[in-house]
């Protein structure tokens, strides 16, 4: 990911109302997942740390990233938990978490294998953990953002279910997010697409930006009412797909 994305990210990740709703979402699902103990979780791809902070609620939080960068933002929350690992090497502890995130890491462009890399979370949850994903989805979205965050492959929700459950994983819940977006931000992409050129050489940045403080309030009051639906169905399409695989006992 380019810098410049890890700075936005750390400014926008606490008021900005993908991040926040999102966040709140996959929370919804943590909290679930509380009983008469705290729970081991882990972040995979943690970025700037801002989820890993609000899980620090629910249990004992760590966090992992491949960029230096994310490591430190991670401190700047003062999150001691969390260390430098490429997923396509690192080990991690089997049967140790009860709880693993990972939001928009499988599709990184340095992810090499992403069967592998589900094959190896697995095995690090414990029997009853879950995994709680969030993914691009759709090729025909894909715009400069993708470029920015450096995004290798955007996913259908079919092509999730069929990964996780090769990899063992009981899908408990799979559907796509942001279903108000999607055709405003297929738009958008195409027009981009067709009608306007980026040299090869400057550096691409996201298309995703900080949004008027009325615009922001608005749109994160469409993803908590979008939430509210997803707890209970599935969205035909948006432009994300959002999934919860369980470990069997």
């Amino acid at each position: 990911m380019n810098e410049v994305e890890y700075v936005r990210m750390y400014e926008a990740e606490e008021i900005h109302w993908w991040y926040v709703a999102l966040h709140e979402l996959i929370l919804s699902f943590v909290v679930l997942e509380c009983r008469d103990k705290p729970l081991n979780i882990l972040d995979v791809g943690c970025g700037t740390g801002r989820l890993c902070q609000m899980m620090s609620e629910y249990g004992e939080v760590s966090g992992c990233d491949r960029s230096g960068i994310s490591v430190a933002y991670c401190r700047k929350r003062n999150l001691s938990s969390v260390f430098r690992a490429d997923l396509n090497t690192v080990v991690l502890q089997s049967d140790f978490y009860d709880v693993i995130t990972s939001i928009d890491v499988l599709c990184h462009r340095a992810i090499k294998d992403d069967v592998t890399i589900l094959k190896k979370l697995y095995t690090a949850l414990k029997p009853s953990g879950i995994l709680i994903l969030n993914l691009p989805a759709y090729e025909s979205l894909r715009g400069t953002h993708d470029a920015a965050v450096h995004t290798e492959r955007r996913y259908s929700k079919s092509d999730l279910v069929s990964v996780m459950t090769e990899t063992g994983f009981v899908v408990e819940k799979a559907t796509y997010r942001l279903l108000f977006l999607f055709l405003p931000v297929l738009i958008y992409r195409l027009f981009k697409r067709l009608f306007l050129r980026h040299g090869g050489a400057k550096e691409v940045l996201s298309d995703v930006s900080m949004p008027s403080a009325v615009i922001n309030r608005a749109l994160l009051g469409l993803g908590r009412i979008e939430n509210l639906f997803i707890k209970r169905y599935s969205m035909p399409f948006g432009t994300s797909v959002f999934a919860v695989g369980r470990k069997p006992l």
